[in-house]
């Protein structure tokens, strides 16, 4: 017998770790006591042709092949689907992942076998037993025709095999990896939009000696990027403490990436996570009250700054989610939601047109609330009650400047001069930078994403302020600007830039705290002067003058 599990990642890097394949391959060899060439992954990418790849598979005549379904991947698995079908007619197969579990009724149950729905590592096993012991599919989270929907979650998530201690994982990982890492399971939350707002799902723990090893693991493989999945991380104080302490004793120079509630930090996880190499990512989803309370959402503005104070007085990497349409958002919500998050300085914001899952609260709502969306994966919003289509529009190319200008610009340290230069707001500063992109484009045949995003944020800048006849702010601006994106520059590559700035470098780290008026009017142009910046051997990071 032989089964594959295929599987569908958004890119190759640090987005291409299988792990929910990887999760039923290994409870498929420990639980049908497989050997492991038995059952093989073949991971594929979204720039993969699944023409091909099920041109391949076909061609391996294995007698159960399982696909590992999600919300970017679904139009790829159902071209590789119906090339498999055609090509290995004879092939038990099988799905699940997320958009089998929110979509069930959407996949053809002539077609596959049987679904797993819910976390699939028992059932898949279960489902397979049944199959070769000549039974019918069937129990808790298994559908096929006729059957109920049901879904199953594992209750002691340390019966199931590791991937990484079983050795399944070592083929995906190197030094220069990334890899998506699970402490827990669940949420305790449900937010309407989210498929965890129907409680489907309670939050369960691995046990501490069970990270204890994997973490050995990933440091044994010499990992430097991992993604901690849980989805609030610091849910529990307590064993996020114990946590922490862990990766602090033991794994301080790896990068990890945590998603939290800013609600629940206080000073000393805020002390833990500052003594990591680590990135923050935060759901404000919207800084509307009203907008999160109808998604089931507390917020109170006043807590969350002083919250995200903690990490930016630590000077811990940050960033921030938010999502276009909720319900009752307006496009004018929207540019606040977009002010008030670029106002707390995260590193990155990214932002997302509301999807709704099948499953969730929204999706049941949509009608009732006048969420208009596509059928089909990925389920995005196209208007509402109070979002036209033009405004739905127009947020979307605020939310494409946000990404080239702020997130991959890192305009996180100087926008605020910049504000404060123009007497503009941030989102006001980002539609016009998208309408100088678009001038750039048409005007000049220009390929804004080849352009070197310094040099494009230099450009438009200059032309700003001088359109807005405030020329006297760009010797501290401009100085101010390359400051940062030269220490953005050393951080991203590990080269060491040269810039050149008209102040005198405390001076210009003033303007971190002062306003760009008060430091122009009282601290005059200087001479050129030019600087290299390079990391100690600490990991501090040094500036020399360059003598020119």
């Amino acid at each position: 017998m032989q089964i594959d599990i295929v599987s569908c990642c958004l890119e190759e890097g640090n987005l291409s770790f299988p792990l929910g394949a990887l999760c039923i391959q290994t409870s498929l060899q420990k639980k049908l006591a497989l050997d492991e060439q038995a059952c093989l992954l073949y991971p594929y990418t979204l720039t993969d042709d699944p023409k091909q790849a099920a041109l391949m598979a076909a061609s391996r005549k294995s007698d159960f092949i399982g696909c590992s379904v999600y919300l970017w991947n679904r139009a790829w698995f159902d071209t590789f689907v119906t090339v498999l079908k055609k090509e290995h007619p004879s092939a038990v197969i099988f799905a699940g992942g997320t958009e089998v579990t929110a979509n069930p009724q959407s996949f053809d149950l002539d077609t596959f076998c049987f679904l797993t729905l819910g976390e699939g590592e028992e059932t898949t096993a279960l489902a397979i037993g049944q199959l070769l012991r000549g039974e019918k599919a069937r129990g808790q989270g298994i559908l096929t025709k006729g059957l109920p929907v049901t879904f199953a979650y594992p209750s002691d998530l340390d019966s199931l095999p590791s991937v990484f201690l079983s050795g399944n994982a070592d083929a995906l990982v190197d030094t220069s990896a990334s890899i998506l890492w699970e402490m827990t399971r669940g949420c305790p939350f449900s937010c309407a939009f989210c498929f965890e707002s129907k409680g489907l799902r309670s939050v369960r723990s691995y046990a501490y000696d069970r990270i204890e090893k994997e973490l050995d693991y990933i440091l044994a493989h010499q990992i430097e990027d991992v993604f901690i999945l849980d989805p609030t991380f610091n849910m529990d104080k307590k064993r996020t403490v114990k946590m922490l302490s862990l990766l602090v004793e033991k794994a301080p120079s790896i990068h990890f990436t945590f998603e939290l509630r800013a609600e629940l930090l206080d000073e000393e996880l805020a002390d833990l996570f500052a003594q990591l190499n680590c990135s923050l990512q935060i759901g404000l989803q919207s800084s509307d009250k009203t907008i999160l309370q109808a998604i089931n959402r507390r917020f109170e503005p006043g807590l969350f700054v002083e919250k995200i104070d903690l990490l930016n007085q630590r000077g811990i990497v940050f960033g921030l989610d938010l999502i276009i349409g909720l319900p009752l958002d307006t496009y004018e919500t929207f540019t606040e939601s977009l002010n008030f998050a670029i106002g707390l300085k995260p590193s990155n914001i990214d932002i997302f047109a509301l999807s709704l899952l099948p499953g969730t609260k929204l999706a049941e709502q949509a009608s009732s609330l006048g969420l208009i969306y596509t059928n089909e994966s990925p389920y995005i919003i196209e208007e509402s009650k109070t979002y036209t289509k033009k405004d739905l529009e127009k947020a979307l190319q605020l939310k494409d400047a946000c990404d080239l200008f702020y997130t991959k610009g890192q305009a996180c340290m100087w926008i605020h001069s910049l504000c404060e230069a123009t007497d503009l707001k941030s989102s006001e500063i980002l539609l016009l930078f998208n309408t100088y992109c678009d001038f750039l484009v048409r005007k000049q045949n220009q390929d804004i994403q080849k352009m070197d995003i310094y040099e494009l944020q230099e450009q438009f800048v200059k032309a700003l302020l001088n359109k807005l006849n405030r020329n006297s702010y760009l010797p501290a601006l401009l100085s101010f600007m390359e400051l940062h994106q030269g220490i953005s520059f050393l951080q991203e590559t590990g080269n060491n830039p040269v810039i050149t700035v008209s102040y005198e470098l405390d001076e210009l780290a003033l303007l971190d705290t002062q306003p760009i008026g008060k430091f122009v009017k009282n601290h005059p142009r200087q001479k050129r002067q030019t600087y290299g910046i390079f990391y100690e051997e600490d990991g501090s990071i040094s500036f020399e003058e360059q003598k020119v």
